[in-house]
């Protein structure tokens, strides 16, 4: 009898971590033109943000379906104790279809948990319940750590280019004509005081700044004692997240983890896009 962790493909984990702690990945789906394919599919990271940057569509994403969820479940054996984690219910309606699944087993202990966040901040909620589990935690304990864990997150990511936004509704035309001449960078976060909800942080002039103000904000929180685990997203742009990587790292004084955002979450704030998590 084990604790089975499930979770969806936002979590953006990297394969080695989802070999070692065999970790059970539902994918979101994407839908690009006539095309539909699971995220983590198809195309790698590369090039379907290259497609997104030369071609005028834009890709709409949706939940894993129910009958994902039952292959997910089903493939687990009937004393294990299952335990899903997944995207912020603000964003996906994952974690409600997973809740409907849980239904048709009745007779099984599943515990389906709506992380609040999503990328980086749901991989830590995730690595955690895998450590517990793996040291002989009770499911009881593993689900109070996580409430703990969303008490305590925040995500601050930089936007670097506004046409994403625009694309995605959040976003007027005239907003984003006037942010690209004034080279606005929006700051925007995710945080249990937002309910998992992204809103604006601040609007900083230059990317620069924004990373700046992120990196500032960060140092206070360390200095403060607030952080225990920190770690840099980014959306196709390697180079600029080495970059914010050495930064906080010289702050943390021990390696920082890099993870790269996929699709699903990638469309939405584009390429370039990039930024801190913690707890």
């Amino acid at each position: 009898m084990a604790i089975v962790v499930v979770t969806d493909s936002t979590a953006y984990l990297p394969q080695a971590v989802i070999d070692s702690y065999r970790i059970k990945v539902v994918p979101l789906n994407v839908t690009l033109g006539m095309e539909v394919f699971k995220e983590g599919t198809v195309y790698s990271n590369r090039e379907y943000y290259w497609r997104l940057r030369s071609e005028k569509i834009f890709p709409t994403t949706s939940q894993p379906s129910t009958g994902d969820f039952y292959e997910a479940f089903s493939q687990t054996d009937p004393g294990d104790t299952i335990l899903g984690i997944f995207i912020t219910s603000k964003l996906s309606g994952t974690a409600h279809t997973a809740e409907m699944v849980k239904g048709i087993f009745p007779d099984r202990r599943i515990f389906v948990v709506d992380s609040r966040c999503t990328v980086l901040a749901m991989a830590f909620q995730v690595l955690r319940a895998c450590e517990m589990a793996q040291a002989g935690f009770a499911i009881e304990d593993i689900l109070d750590e996580l409430k703990r864990i969303q008490s305590r997150f925040g995500i601050y990511f930089i936007v670097d280019d506004l046409e994403y936004l625009f694309r995605g509704g959040r976003l007027s035309r005239v907003g984003k004509l006037v942010g690209n001449i004034l080279q606005i960078k929006p700051i925007l976060f995710i945080s249990l005081d937002t309910q998992g909800a992204i809103q604006v942080y601040d609007k900083v002039r230059t990317k620069v700044r924004a990373l700046e103000r992120i990196v500032e904000d960060f140092r206070r929180r360390l200095e403060k004692g607030l952080i225990e685990r920190v770690g840099v997203c980014h959306v196709d742009c390697p180079e600029d997240a080495a970059h914010l990587q050495a930064r906080i790292e010289a702050l943390w004084g021990a390696p920082v983890p890099v993870y790269e955002v996929g699709p699903v979450i990638g469309s939405h704030v584009g390429p370039g896009a990039m930024g801190i998590c913690y707890y």
